[in-house]
């Protein structure tokens, strides 16, 4: 029995693919969570396979993909997403999943997945091996991962943008500057930048404002 668990803030997606595998006989469902915080601290080391969406309310799965490796080495990590962005394709193979599917997958192609990885092999649907291909030979693919940003964290975003100082940001909303802090580490992770610098590229690029 392959026990995997699944890392979705959608219901429905955690429920669509627990009634997909409900009846086979060779995976298991052990582990469904909404967040990275609650999959970092309670993923139970009996699960084999993750199956990891990238856009999550406290974080991307491209950087968890590496972490979570890093605490559990012989975990096999499937990213599932709707983004078919190369850019992320890339990234999240870079950092260890061993396949990437999207989430109009069906059973038969998740099942592939899940058996394959567990054998130590990279899956790969035809459809992401072409974007990959396309990519390789200068073609384009444009569907752009945009991160969720809660309505304070794009307040603050914004304010970032037009060069007020973290003191500055306290002030107009009045909070403390640690919260300001804290809110531009999230936006930080979430977009995959190092610094407010980055913020602001990827803010504009991605049409965040």
């Amino acid at each position: 029995m392959i026990q995997i668990a699944i890392t979705d803030d959608h219901t429905i997606v955690i429920e669509g693919i627990k009634t997909m595998l409900k009846s086979n006989k060779e995976i298991e469902v052990l582990q469904s969570f909404e967040n990275l915080k609650d999959t970092f601290e309670n993923l139970n080391s009996a699960v084999k396979v993750l199956l990891l969406d990238i856009n999550l309310p406290d974080g991307n799965g491209i950087n968890a993909c590496k972490e979570l490796l890093e605490k559990h080495p012989d975990l096999k990590i499937i990213a599932l997403t709707n983004f078919e962005d190369t850019i992320f394709i890339k990234q999240i193979l870079k950092n260890g999943a061993m396949s990437y599917l999207l989430k109009n997958t069906d059973k038969k192609e998740l099942t592939e997945a899940i058996k394959s990885v567990i054998e130590g092999n990279r899956y790969l649907p035809k459809k992401i091996s072409d974007i990959l291909l396309n990519d390789s030979i200068g073609i384009q693919n444009s569907n752009y991962f945009i991160p969720k940003l809660t309505v304070r964290e794009k307040e603050i975003l914004n304010l970032i943008i037009q060069e007020f100082t973290t003191e500055e940001i306290a002030v107009k909303l009045f909070v403390s500057t640690k919260t300001v802090e804290s809110h531009r580490s999230n936006l930080i992770q979430k977009l995959g930048v190092k610094n407010s610098a980055g913020l602001v590229r990827v803010a504009f690029e991605k049409g965040l404002i």
